[in-house]
C-alpha cells in the first residue's frame, strides 16, 4: 500500500446507480408488501450517522448504506443491524486531514412482513483492536439457521480503513468481511462482521445471486447484481472489490433496490490506483 493521495474519488458516483437523495425518509414497497426503508442525512460534517427502522408489522432481514459525495474525503464505516430496535445504523467518517464537502449518508433497512422467524438472532465476529493492515472476519450462523443479511463495522480507524468485501457465502450460512488500512495508517483499529440468522420455513429456498463487472481502472464504478428468482425477495446485500486492491479501493454503496430484487454497489479508488480491479455485487434471495 502506498502513501495516501486525497483526490476526489467519488465525482459522478451518484449517476452510476440509484443513488440516495437528501430526504428524511424514502420508503418503497417491493413484492409481497416487503419494504426497503432509506433514511438520508445530508451535510458537511466530520462524522455523521443515519438510522433506518422497519415499519410496524415487519422484521429486519438485512441492512445497507451509502455515501454520496464528500469530495473523496468521506468513508462509509459502519452498517450495524440492531434486532432489538429493528433498525440499521450507518456511519460515515471524514478522513483525517481531509476537508469534506457536502455529502449524503444513507442508511437502509431491508424488511420483510410478519413476525421474525424462529431462532432469529444477530451473530457478531470481532477482530480485536490492533495495527494489522488487513483484517478478515467471518460471522457464521449457528447450526440449523440460515443467513438473511449482513452488516459490518470499522472501529477507531476514523476513515482510514476501507471495506474490500461484505460477502455472503454460497451456502447462505455465513458472511465474511474484509477491510484494509489506507497507506500510511498504522494505528490500532478493529473490524466487526455481523450476520442476521434464523431458521426459515422449509418451503423457502435461499439463493445467492452475484454479478461481477469488468476489470479495469475506471473509478468510481457501479455494479448491479443478478436478479432474484421469480417470487423471491432480496433480504440481504453485499459487495466485493478485487482482493488485489485491498486498502486502495473502498466500497461506498452496498444497498438493495427498492423493488427488493437486486443489490447495487459502488466502489472508488482512494486517489489514483493504476492496476485494473473489478467490483462484484451480491443479493441474498429467499422465496418459495
Amino acid at each position: 500500500m502506498r502513501t495516501r493521495s486525497r483526490l476526489a474519488r467519488l465525482s459522478g458516483a451518484t449517476a452510476l446507480l440509484l443513488a440516495g437523495t437528501a430526504v428524511a425518509v424514502a420508503t418503497g414497497a417491493g413484492p409481497a408488501q416487503a419494504t426497503v426503508v432509506n433514511v438520508s442525512v445530508a451535510g458537511a460534517f466530520p462524522n455523521q450517522s443515519a438510522v433506518a427502522t422497519c415499519p410496524a408489522g415487519e422484521f429486519l432481514a438485512g441492512g445497507g448504506g451509502s455515501v454520496d459525495g464528500g469530495g473523496g474525503d468521506v468513508t462509509l464505516t459502519d452498517i450495524i443491524p440492531n434486532l432489538a430496535t429493528q433498525s440499521v445504523t450507518v456511519w460515515a467518517h471524514t478522513n483525517p486531514g481531509g476537508v469534506a464537502g457536502a455529502y449524503t449518508l444513507v442508511a437502509q433497512a431491508i424488511c420483510v412482513p410478519g413476525p421474525p422467524p424462529a431462532n432469529y438472532q444477530r451473530v457478531t465476529s470481532a477482530s480485536g483492536s490492533n495495527g494489522d493492515p488487513i483484517k478478515n472476519q467471518v460471522a457464521a450462523c449457528p447450526a440449523g439457521t440460515d443467513l438473511l443479511g449482513l452488516g459490518a463495522e470499522l472501529r477507531t480507524a476514523n476513515g482510514e480503513a476501507f471495506y474490500q468485501r461484505i460477502e455472503p457465502n454460497a451456502a447462505l450460512t455465513a458472511g465474511a468481511v474484509t477491510a484494509g488500512a489506507a497507506g500510511g495508517f498504522a494505528g490500532p483499529w478493529e473490524l466487526v462482521g455481523y450476520a442476521i440468522c434464523a431458521t426459515l420455513p422449509a418451503n423457502l429456498t435461499g439463493t445467492l445471486v452475484s454479478l461481477t463487472g469488468a476489470a479495469n481502472s475506471v473509478s468510481p464504478k457501479g455494479q448491479v447484481s443478478a436478479g432474484c428468482p421469480a417470487g423471491a425477495l432480496a433480504t440481504g446485500v453485499g459487495a466485493t472489490v478485487d482482493a488485489t486492491a485491498t486498502g486502495n479501493v473502498l466500497l461506498t454503496r452496498v444497498t438493495a433496490t427498492v423493488a427488493q430484487n437486486n443489490a447495487q454497489a459502488i466502489a472508488a479508488e482512494d486517489g489514483i490506483y493504476l492496476p485494473p480491479w473489478d467490483l462484484e455485487s451480491h443479493a441474498i434471495c429467499w422465496g418459495p
